[in-house]
């Protein structure tokens, strides 16, 4: 929340921090009625303004950081999307965070929905991982070797997906990885399909664009990916036709198809049951691997994840209305899974069916490794959240109506001011699209009005509430939120 103090407040910047000294007024002098009334409406008018410079005022200090992150640090980030270049201001930076918000280096409270792009379920430092995370270190922070941990860890995993095995990696960029090698090995074919707008990692054969025709090979969306990188990778558009499926698995000898099966980093797109069903059909009858990259969705939408619970449950709202899409998923061959299985700590994990899963070495000829994959302090953060998760009876049930909540707060908000938007929400996560029709796939969502979400952007940061800085990316909820984070929201849509 940004604060704006009275007059007799002086702010001093010493270093990184900001130090408030008040200067008190003796017992008795006077201060006529109008000249305090004069002040207090002079505050109000300034605090209604929400320009970029007043946002960037606000957080100097976080401005100073980004401009000497810039001398050492490639464009000032190590991720492209905590520059907040498509927002056009400059990024926050986190001195600390705990439950719901985060604390930026300006001494500025936010309510936070990005929750480490879904990486943290609970609340920010939550209190058993954190105690679980001091034991864990009293024992060693990393071995490289084998330990009970990952045993615990993995028989958990298992529990969720029978008849699944499950090897740890460090991240979801290497989960994705390796089960696109796994599906390779395991059916000796070359060929992988994957969906624009999904996002597997950075790996060289993710990195790709369609290309010139519909079932043709793509090609590659960064420089530095050679175009034979990507020639083993056909990229079609998600939610494609049937008959596009079945022209490409007739032309080529496919080996997998890898799909966010509720998509996240386009904003959450409704899949349609058809396009499903229909993979997975098709993935049967060619002797195919199906892969569900639940890095995002696993253990956030449900125990497990959609792999696990079987099911899709979207509530959505556009200018037809409030509806609700629900239907069966059938269960993939593979499963990835990351982001809140660690807690908020490095984590990826691969699995699938055990006759697939054994052709990975020593056992078999399929080829993965990692110095710190399974790393003793992952796995105790990880098992933390779960056990958490699992202790508190109706946790995703609570956790849906938390973001049912903040469905409607958006909902009936950009109703009364009449602004155009689709709203599709699932467990623990949530998107808006400035756009008066939900998108069916990446081309329609790149139809929003993103002048009118940076503005949103802006008047949100302005209230004290954080949200990604990209219109293409879901929104997260945690179990530590409340209602004051939503009515933080419901109060900046009222100054749009």
């Amino acid at each position: 929340m940004i604060f704006f103090f009275a007059p007799v407040v002086q702010r001093k910047n010493i270093g990184l921090r900001t130090q408030r000294s008040w200067v008190q007024i003796p017992p008795g002098a006077p201060q006529s009625k109008m000249k305090r009334k004069e002040k207090k409406n002079e505050r109000i008018k300034k605090s209604k303004k929400v320009s970029s410079d007043e946002i960037q005022y606000e957080f100097d200090q976080s401005k100073a950081l980004f401009e000497e992150a810039k001398n050492f640090i490639p464009s000032g980030v190590n991720s492209p999307v905590r520059s907040f270049s498509q927002v056009q201001t400059p990024p926050v930076f986190v001195k600390k965070a705990k439950g719901s918000e985060i604390i930026t280096e300006d001494g500025i409270k936010l309510s936070d929905f990005i929750m480490s792009w879904g990486a943290i379920i609970l609340g920010h430092a939550y209190s058993t991982v954190r105690q679980e995370l001091r034991r864990a270190m009293e024992n060693g922070f990393s071995f490289g070797l084998c330990h009970k941990k990952e045993i615990e860890f993995a028989k958990i995993l298992s529990s969720s997906i029978p008849g699944f095995i499950f090897r740890a990696t460090n991240s979801g960029t290497e989960a994705c990885m390796s089960a696109v090698r796994v599906a390779r090995g395991f059916t000796e074919k070359k060929i992988i399909i994957k969906f624009s707008g999904c996002f597997h990692g950075h790996a060289d054969q993710f990195l790709t664009q369609a290309g010139s025709g519909l079932a043709t090979f793509s090609i590659p969306s960064s420089s530095g990916v050679p175009p034979e990188f990507t020639s083993c990778t056909i990229t079609l558009p998600f939610n494609s036709p049937d008959e596009i499926l079945e022209e490409t698995f007739k032309k080529y000898e496919i080996a997998g198809v890898i799909l966010e099966v509720i998509p996240t980093n386009m904003g959450i797109v409704p899949p349609e049951e058809r396009f499903i069903k229909k993979l997975h059909s098709l993935c049967k009858s060619h002797s195919a691997i199906l892969i569900y990259d639940e890095v995002v969705t696993g253990f956030r939408v449900s125990w497990g994840g959609v792999s696990s619970k079987k099911k899709i449950e979207l509530i959505i709202y556009d200018e037809d209305g409030q509806r609700e899409i629900s239907f069966d998923v059938p269960e993939p061959d593979m499963v990835t899974f990351g982001k809140a299985i660690g807690g908020g700590l490095p984590i990826g994990v691969f699995g699938g069916r055990r006759e697939i899963m054994e052709i990975l070495a020593p056992a078999g000829k399929v080829y993965q490794s990692g110095t710190l994959s399974g790393n003793p302090l992952s796995l105790s953060s990880g098992i933390a959240t779960l056990k958490t998760i699992s202790s508190h009876e109706g946790f995703y049930k609570n956790l849906r109506e938390k973001t049912f909540e903040l469905f409607l707060v958006l909902k009936e908000g950009f109703s009364k001011k009449g602004i155009p938007v689709s709203i599709v929400m699932e467990t623990g996560m949530i998107s808006v699209f400035f756009r008066s029709k939900v998108p069916k796939n990446f081309e329609e969502v790149k139809n929003s009005d993103l002048d009118m979400f940076r503005r949103f952007f802006r008047v949100l940061l302005k209230n004290g509430v954080l949200i990604p800085p990209s219109p293409f990316e879901a929104w997260f909820i945690s179990f530590s939120h409340t209602a004051k984070d939503f009515e933080k929201l419901s109060k900046a849509i009222s100054q749009m």
